[in-house]
């Protein structure tokens, strides 16, 4: 780690079968360094409050010489040691540790000088090691140290097998020794394996000495080498265009760096600047994680080409060896572990192939392993923020996700903009392990809109870590410009399309969109609760579009979606809503929390049709038909449409305040017919099915309204109805109401039986027509009118028309599709005979012209029955004068 910094450490060990443990103990704590060595593994704290506080996470049994170092013990007054612990490094039986100020002090056992104090053999109290100083990094074997200071490199302790690589001839070192071979050549970076050492100077180029017999120098079969050998690469494919090939090995440029290195048992691993992760040595237990089943050692270095399940590694920043385990850490943070022992997988402690260890949202960023057991930081992230934009005004409350969160209860979030930065505290929230806070009104500081702002999380108020996501902060004078449709029923289900004027960036953020319906009272609207939705949060965080938060201001929530600046969203259905008003607020919260406050007017409506007046007109249509109904309201969109088989016809329509009705002027029927030519086939097909009627007033809900007809009432023939004067009153009306039957007298007929028919058929019709045109009729007597395919209609109706351009209008009488009959109504016409004309109607108002009249006989008032009598006789007599005569 760079820095001091916050994090999470996880533990495999034998206590865990081999799994993860999340050390909660960790949470909250500056964390500095993870380190140790052989069985030992130790966790490193620092800040204010814990500095220098070092944690074992090794069983008590591996400190060998029982004298476990604390600052605290009373035990070590001697030992005048001030600063803080910057890493600790362990050998099978000695300990090693480094200081801020760049000193070393060592204590145990000092077999082979492994101490570094020339011939002190045990310390139980740790002892500086005064020879060298301004040490920046240290690295332990089993009984050998390392110690870098400014690329300058120092080695004591046992050197059998080459590991020291001071000179060939030295095979123990009590006191730290300059290693006269980089004398020239600084080293940045420097690993122990049991019994080899690792380095990298400041080109990147790898070398190692030490123990070879298993290949872990990776430079071929030998038993040892006594002094650094520069490592190469093995070719197993191209790595970069400035590859250069020596025989089969890559010779290391400028442009091939190891930028991380470690050392187990037997085995190594190294880092390159791009990503490629390479091991050598033993592989007895699949350390190398190569996949081979014979797990046969590797001379060389080989790069890891693919995972357990054959997929493409990734590429890695961070290697770590244990004895019989390696571990890794890719570009993204996640870890890798393979070889024999406790690797993270639960049980699962023999992988020859890299496996991934799942541990989600975690970005680990160092490790420590030792023979048993291995500790693994991951950073604290916050790794993003929901919502992560709000108004400037503030108040939005926001859930910081992220990982390794603790209360510490100094905890708080911090939004800056350049040189602007204001700060807010945070409250922990254990059953979603987040954070959550409400933002400042940023109108105090900041002028200009929309902003992204950076924000950052502190667990102690001094070190602070950036949130992955940006915070948008976006004017709060967002406004609705339009809505489309303007109602709809209360029944919902349509689409409501949201005109709103707002800028790319801010709409880039629109992701949890929320459109709220809330009552109107029907008393002066009171726009003060909807003003607040700007400056304190309807909802709380995390918020579902049914929340009961929302019941506070009787708001209903969709959710809404934001395309091209539209917001479009499914209108809820309020038909159990209890409310005493249909006129809603529509507003929308941006961040799926505040509402704008500045609602439109939607209409909600529950339209009950009761029948349409008429529901039939002629084929010239032009009649006005009123829609009578409940629910009614005025609305800029509405329309009828007519749909036939053919096609569908737009009607505009008319509002009547007064009286609360809609009415249209019916369109002719050949307007209905798609653009063909109108031929009597096809508008007969239309007058058969009848058009079907909706209503809109929103322009994309439609409302049936009923089926309409076309009919053209059409009078052939005038006709007595005669029937029994005598007959009591009950039995003439049943007579006169009671419908006929339809018979077709010549059927079944044929021959001279069938022209016999149709002459007696023929002399019946010629009496009737001499009945009307040679008789009069009187107001009260029955007229029949013949035409066909008559419908019996709530409006069928007899029009009487007199002197030119009066009428009167009186119901008439369906006998059945061929005849009709009609009581002649007194008319208002001088005394006399007069020629009335007879038309019909189904729909009340659009007539037939068929021009066919009867004879009408119109009495004074004044006169009494024998003076009207006297004058039937007289226009009776004058009526047979007109009279043809018969042949």
């Amino acid at each position: 780690m760079q820095l001091p910094t916050f994090g999470e450490v996880f533990l495999t060990t034998d206590d865990v079968q081999g799994g993860l443990e999340n050390l909660k103990l960790f949470k909250g704590k500056l964390i500095s360094s993870l380190c140790g060595g052989c069985r030992k593994l130790f966790v490193i704290e620092e800040g204010i409050d814990n500095q220098g506080i070092i944690s074992t996470l090794h069983s008590p049994e591996h400190d060998e010489y029982d004298k476990t170092f604390s600052q605290d013990s009373n035990n070590l007054q001697s030992f005048d040691f001030k600063g803080s612990i910057k890493t600790i490094v362990t050998g099978k039986k000695h300990t090693v540790f480094l200081s801020d100020q760049g000193d070393i002090y060592s204590y145990g056992y000092g077999e082979y000088g492994a101490l570094g104090h020339g011939g002190i053999i045990e310390l139980t109290i740790p002892k500086k090691i005064i020879r060298i100083s301004k040490i920046d990094t240290i690295a332990c074997g089993e009984y050998h140290t390392l110690a870098l200071s400014n690329g300058d490199l120092f080695a004591w302790g046992r050197g059998f097998e080459g590991q020291l690589g001071i000179r060939k001839d030295v095979e123990t070192a009590a006191s730290p020794m300059f290693l006269s071979y980089f004398y020239k050549n600084r080293i940045k970076m420097i690993a122990c394996g049991a019994y080899h050492s690792l380095a990298v100077d400041q080109q990147g180029i790898l070398y190692g000495w030490g123990e070879a017999r298993f290949g872990q120098l990776g430079t071929g079969r030998k038993v040892s080498e006594q002094l650094p050998s520069r490592i190469d690469f093995q070719i197993e494919q191209p790595m970069n265009q400035s590859a250069l090939r020596v025989g089969k090995f890559l010779a290391q440029e400028t442009n091939f760096k190891v930028v991380s290195i470690s050392g187990g048992y037997g085995h190594s691993a190294a880092v390159t600047s791009s990503g490629e992760l390479y091991t050598w040595g033993f592989n007895q237990r699949g350390q190398l994680g190569n996949g081979d089943k014979d797990k046969k050692s590797s001379y060389y270095p080989k790069r890891l080409m693919q995972d357990i399940s054959g997929i493409q590694l990734p590429g890695f920043s961070k290697v770590m060896c244990g004895y019989y385990t390696t571990y890794a850490i890719d570009l993204k943070g996640g870890l890798w572990s393979w070889g024999g022992g406790n690797l993270g997988h639960q049980n699962d402690k023999l992988v020859d192939l890299p496996r991934k260890i799942v541990l989600e949202d975690r970005k680990f960023t160092n490790m420590y392993a030792n023979g048993q057991a291995a500790a693994f930081f991951a950073s604290l992230r916050t790794i993003s923020m929901k919502p992560n934009h709000g108004p400037s005004t503030g108040g939005t409350i926001i859930s910081l996700i992220g990982t390794g969160f603790c209360d510490t209860g100094r905890q708080s979030a911090r939004f800056k903009l350049g040189d602007i930065q204001t700060e807010v505290g945070c409250e922990y929230d254990s059953l979603t392990d987040s954070f959550r806070c409400t933002t400042p009104n940023f109108e105090e500081f900041i002028d200009k809109y929309p902003v992204e702002c950076v924000v950052e999380v502190t667990l102690d108020g001094n070190v602070y870590v950036e949130c992955e996501q940006k915070f948008l902060i976006y004017s709060s004078k967002i406004v609705i410009s339009s809505l489309y449709p303007k109602c709809a029923s209360i029944q919902g289900g349509t689409t409501l399309i949201i005109n709103i004027n707002i800028d790319d960036l801010t709409a880039s953020y629109m992701k949890h969109l929320n459109v709220g319906f809330q009552p109107r009272n029907k008393k002066k609207e009171d726009k003060s609760a909807m003003k607040q939705s700007t400056n304190k949060p309807l909802n709380p965080l995390d918020l579902s579009i049914n929340d009961p938060e929302l019941d506070k201001e009787n708001w209903m929530c969709v959710e809404g979606f934001y395309e091209k600046g539209k917001i479009s969203c499914t209108i809820p259905n309020v038909s159990q809503l209890q409310t005493d008003s249909l006129n809603f607020n529509v507003d929308i919260s941006i961040n799926g929390q505040q509402f704008t406050g500045n609602p439109m007017v939607f209409r909600f409506y529950d339209i009950q049709i009761k029948e349409l007046q008429p529901d039939n007109v002629m084929s010239e249509g032009g009649a006005s038909v009123k829609i009578i109904g409940d629910g009614f309201f005025d609305t800029t969109n509405k329309r009828v449409i007519f749909k036939t088989m053919f096609g569908e016809r737009l009607i505009e329509i008319m509002w009547d305040k007064q009286d609360r009705f809609y009415s249209f002027v019916a369109p002719p029927l050949s307007w209905l017919l798609g653009g063909q030519q109108p031929t009597s086939e096809l508008l007969n097909a239309v007058k058969a099915s009848g058009v079907t009627a909706l209503l809109t007033l929103s322009g994309i809900e439609w409302i049936p309204i009923g089926t309409f007809y076309y009919i053209d009432p059409e009078v052939l023939r005038l006709g007595p109805f005669n029937f029994d004067e005598k007959l009591p009153e009950e039995q003439k009306q049943q007579f006169i109401h009671q419908e006929e039957q339809e018979i077709d007298p010549l059927k079944d007929l044929q021959g001279a039986e069938l022209q016999k028919k149709k002459d007696e058929l023929q002399k019946v019709l010629e009496a009737e027509e001499q009945e009307i045109n040679y008789f009069f009729k009187k107001a009260g007597q029955y007229i029949s009118v013949y035409g066909e395919n008559l419908v019996n209609t709530e409006s069928l109706l007899v029009q009487f028309i007199f002197n030119g351009n009066m009428a009167v209008n009186q119901k008439a009488i369906f006998k059945n599709k061929s005849k009709l009959i009609v009581q002649i109504p007194e008319l208002e016409l001088p005394t006399g005979l007069h020629d009335v004309g007879i038309e019909i109607t189904f729909n009340g108002t659009s007539f037939s012209h068929s021009g066919k009249v009867f004879k009408y006989m119109a009495f004074d008032k004044s006169l009494n029955e024998q003076q009207k009598l006297k004058l039937e006789d007289e226009e009776m007599k004058k009526l047979k004068k007109t009279q043809p005569k018969k042949k």
